[in-house]
């Protein structure tokens, strides 16, 4: 089989039919339509996903994961294969993803004598809910014995065909904040009669960041950088009335549950003292988000030699600050994550994303070696 072109079709025919979150039904009928030929036992999981089981008589079983959803992003490339549904892209390589793992289940197909069973999970809603939670939930992973599970993300900034990932922590847990402060509209002429939730607003992002640059330690090792960050602002409703609401809204990465305790308690203190201060109401929330990726230090090292005898590797210096749902297999088995290195530089989630597929292949034979390491 030739497997360069299986990947750029699969890559090239899911890229024209991206569909968001968990209504993903074109994609999922493309994947049936391939895994339906093969060998193997298809467990529909969250209504849109699929697991494909290869059992090849062992006691346990070695997963790959692929995330199948899209962005509302709508595409500028003008290449053959474009988006055909206006306002969707995918434009974080997830067809990628899939192309990969659906090539993997291809290649194992043809391979009756494994040291492992095999299971290919095809994920919805790591964009949106976190499909991976509910994945883990269905009990799929102990249904099949899996002892240990792989992923791969394309990686914009490493070398084209690059391989890279690193023991321990790879990607902190992420939370979106929102903070809402509550004061009192009056006209700009009579000050004293309102409260200023647009000042207050300044006054709490100043302050916030304040008390997160106190937080952090001097010279901290990668696994210590925490960021805290209010990224978008609304407040006022005219240009001679003083703002009775503002709205805040930001995001917090941390890679212990320790840090992100203390980024926690720095909103909510904040929220408390600003409001007695000014005699408002401050609310602030934050969303539990996704845990951080943590690759297992023991299989990685057991896969160590494997990854450098047989691929372009690189080994990660310091750990990537975007988050990933699949973080959530990790407690659940053994797992670890990689980059696939495009050499584009074109940011993920941007509206011209693109990439070489040839780099696929090496994504294809790191799931191949992986196999047998």
């Amino acid at each position: 089989m030739d497997y360069l072109q299986q990947l750029t079709l699969h890559r090239r025919e899911l890229h024209k039919i991206p569909e968001v979150n968990r209504e993903l039904p074109k994609t999922k009928a493309y994947l049936r339509s391939v895994l339906d030929t093969l060998d193997c036992e298809i467990t529909e999981v969250m209504e849109s996903g699929l697991c494909a089981y290869f059992d090849r008589g062992r006691e346990t079983t070695t997963a790959y994961r692929a995330d199948m959803d899209a962005l509302p992003v709508t595409e500028v490339n003008t290449h053959d294969y474009i988006s055909c549904h206006e306002g969707n892209m995918h434009a974080c390589g997830h067809d990628a993803h899939m192309a990969m793992v659906l090539a993997l289940a291809q290649y194992v197909d043809t391979q009756k004598d494994l040291p492992c069973n095999v299971l290919c999970v095809f994920q919805p809603a790591e964009e949106t809910t976190g499909g991976a939670k509910e994945i883990c939930e269905t009990g799929v992973l102990e249904k099949y014995n899996v002892n240990r599970i792989f992923g791969i993300h394309m990686w914009p900034f490493a070398e084209a065909g690059s391989i890279s990932s690193k023991p321990g922590p790879m990607m902190p847990r992420s939370s979106e904040i929102t903070i809402e402060v509550f004061g009192r509209s009056s006209h700009a002429t009579a000050p004293e009669k309102g409260i200023d939730a647009l000042y207050i607003g300044c006054r709490y992002i100043e302050q916030v960041y304040e008390k997160h640059r106190h937080l952090t330690p001097p010279n901290p090792s990668p696994e210590e950088r925490t960021i805290i960050q209010i990224c978008k602002m609304e407040s006022g409703t005219a240009r001679n009335v003083i703002s009775g609401y503002s709205d805040l809204l930001g995001t917090m990465r941390a890679f212990s549950d320790t840090d992100f305790a203390k980024l926690v308690g720095i909103l909510e203190d904040t929220a408390v003292d600003l409001s007695k201060q000014y005699q408002c109401r401050i609310e602030a929330l934050h969303s539990e988000g996704y845990p951080p990726v943590v690759n297992n230090p023991e299989l990685y090292q057991q896969i160590l030699p494997s990854l450098r005898q047989a691929l372009n590797y690189q080994e990660m210096e310091t750990p990537a600050m975007i988050s990933e749902d699949y973080s959530f297999y990790g407690l659940r088995v053994p797992s670890v994550f990689f980059f696939l290195g495009t050499g584009t530089g074109i940011a993920l989630h941007s509206n011209n994303f693109d990439f070489d597929e040839t780099v696929l292949l090496q994504g294809l034979e790191l799931y191949k070696t992986l196999l047998n390491a």
